[in-house]
């Protein structure tokens, strides 16, 4: 997921005969945010970066095995994409040297609609902080993103409350 400080322009209600104004700074910056959506519970684990490498996949891998960890789990099942910072070289190495906490099935390529991330997750941030929307800084973009997260995190954590 790449939300960046230019906005995605979607569809939005209107007054008959005005048009909104959505100002756009130029060039525009990004940030990157690996997210995993965590089974059967559907909370999230994220991490954001100024990248999308394959280092900065793996320090987000590290991170979900510490948290994997934490909880007790014995194994994780990773079922990812095919972007090219989840199956380089570098990353592949980091996957083999885990095989015994780390399972790797990648999704067929061209093929969004299987994957819950893209279709629940990023589709929510870009409508809630990308779309219509200016972020002046990095920092504002990082707090919307993640304001936007934990949102869903708390969602998910009433549901299964209840």
């Amino acid at each position: 997921m790449w939300p960046g400080l230019n906005p995605t322009i979607r569809p939005a209600w209107m007054l008959k005969g005005t048009q909104r104004k959505v100002p756009t700074p130029g060039k525009n910056k990004r940030i990157n945010v690996f997210i995993t959506l965590l089974w059967p519970s559907r909370r999230l684990r994220y991490n954001i970066y100024p990248h999308r490498r394959a280092k900065e996949f793996k320090r987000h891998l590290q991170n979900l095995l510490s948290y994997v960890k934490r909880k007790g789990y014995r194994r994780l099942i990773l079922i990812t994409d095919n972007a090219k910072a989840h199956n380089c070289p570098q990353a592949t190495r980091y996957l083999e040297k885990h095989p015994e906490t780390l399972t790797v099935f990648y999704l067929p390529r061209y093929s969004p609609q299987l994957n819950e991330v893209e279709g629940r997750v990023n589709k929510r941030i870009k409508h809630e902080v990308c779309a219509n929307h200016q972020h002046k800084t990095l920092h504002s973009l990082k707090k919307a993103t993640r304001t936007c997260l934990r949102t869903y995190n708390n969602r998910q954590k009433l549901m299964d409350s209840t």
